[in-house]
């Protein structure tokens, strides 16, 4: 898992490919519409707006995509489990590259995240999102970068 800010991306993702990904991304807006965009070989945009909820149910990994989540416009609290925090709910998704969980114990790390940060989530990074920062639930407006895992193996 990485948390940092977005202008440290580069720090991070060195090969030529991640810079077409960071220029597409420069052009989705608070005013871009919900959905896929930028579909490619590797990787594509999924923007998506929702209400943060004090006991959302999503906790998710994927095998095959790497999650960069980034927001827009609002806070989100993200919880982080280890395999041993969790009980898989569902089998393995090939078509969604999902598995989803309950959790039983609490997570092993949380963060905040606000516009101009950035949340990357590897296969093993099991993740909990839509989670107020506040007592008070949110609007918010959320890019997540679905990256194909091997372009991380080079």
């Amino acid at each position: 898992m990485i948390f940092d800010n977005l202008e440290n991306w580069n720090k991070y993702f060195k090969t030529p490919i991640f810079e077409e990904i960071l220029s597409k991304l420069n052009t989705l807006t608070i005013d871009t519409p919900n959905g896929i965009h930028h579909e490619s070989n590797g990787y594509y945009f999924k923007v998506m707006s929702y209400e943060t909820k004090h006991a959302p149910t999503i906790i998710e990994s994927h095998k095959k995509e790497v999650d960069v989540q980034i927001l827009l416009s609002g806070s989100e609290h993200i919880k982080v489990y280890y395999q041993n925090q969790v009980e898989s709910t569902t089998e393995y998704s090939e078509e969604s590259d999902c598995i989803f969980y309950k959790n039983i114990d609490d997570p092993s790390l949380t963060l905040n995240l606000f516009p101009g940060k950035m949340a990357v989530f590897f296969p093993q990074d099991i993740h909990g999102c839509q989670y107020p920062v506040s007592d008070q639930t949110e609007n918010i407006k959320k890019i997540v970068i679905k990256i194909d895992e091997k372009l991380f193996t080079y």
